[in-house]
């Protein structure tokens, strides 16, 4: 997948599946104390770990790219501290009440395009993946979970998403509607979806992003094949913001994205 939504494609199959909860009751590591903002040195330390294998299938928004396949190996690790899924990596700090706070590191391995993707991209400057990192937080609530982050990345900006998603459980199966909304500065817009003065060809003018907003929405369906394997698939649909709607590069401004995986939990 070429595109801004690249990190979710590996986290989604097990970062917020239902049933990798299921059978933790206390998955957010309380100290007991939910008057105000408890670190958790204090918390039991409960260590859990899997290994599988994903796919994704997303559209690519650039014009004359078109959908690409990418094969998804995964590794989980949750304890009291570190929660590691894909290719993200998020550093508990504490908790506020059902508020678990934490450092958030990512990297969006596929983002970006290579001149040669698309004809339509040809003379442009390779646009690569980066390091994203910044504060997260999630929210367990009695009518689903909403979690967020701000991250950022040097000179390609930053990013503020918010997700909210609730589970329906139906004996080995778990169908989780969720809907996202999220934000993207002006560089970041530039540096993956601009067209710099060098860049400009006929029918290809020169373009400056934009700030913009984009939105989402899908349902992600696990089923639970033993006490320890997990099958998730998750379908959904994005909507791109006018900042990048606008750029000349752009041939799509719906993007639907589908992905299935595999995971194995050890403990």
């Amino acid at each position: 997948m070429r595109g801004h939504r690249s990190q979710a494609v590996i986290a989604a199959v097990v970062l917020h599946s239902s049933f990798v909860q299921a059978e933790e009751p206390n998955a957010v590591p309380f100290s007991g104390d939910d008057t105000g903002f408890t670190l958790l040195s204090n918390a039991t330390n409960v260590t859990k770990w899997g290994l599988g294998v994903g796919a994704s299938v997303q559209q690519s928004p650039y014009r004359g790219d078109g959908a690409q396949f990418s094969p998804i190996p995964i590794v989980y690790f949750d304890d009291k501290w570190v929660h590691f899924a894909g290719t993200t990596l998020d550093l508990k700090i504490g908790n506020w009440s059902s508020v678990l706070f934490s450092l958030r590191g990512t990297y969006a391995i596929d983002d970006g395009y290579k001149g040669s993707d698309a004809t339509a991209l040809n003379g442009m400057q390779n646009r690569k993946g980066a390091l994203w990192y910044g504060p997260a937080l999630e929210w367990k609530t009695g009518i689903g979970t909403l979690s967020g982050d701000f991250l950022t990345s040097g000179n390609k900006g930053q990013r503020a998403s918010l997700d909210f998603s609730h589970a329906f459980e139906y004996g080995k199966f778990s169908i989780e509607p969720h809907v996202g909304a999220e934000w993207l500065s002006r560089k970041y817009v530039d540096y993956y979806y601009g067209v710099r003065p060098s860049e400009t060809r006929a029918g290809r003018n020169e373009y400056t992003g934009k700030a913009t907003y984009d939105v989402s929405v899908g349902t992600r369906i696990d089923y639970r094949l033993t006490q320890h394997q997990i099958v998730s698939f998750d379908v959904g649909v994005s909507r791109l913001g006018s900042g990048i709607k606008d750029s000349p590069i752009v041939g799509k401004t719906t993007i639907p994205e589908a992905r299935l995986g595999y995971l194995y939990q050890f403990k």
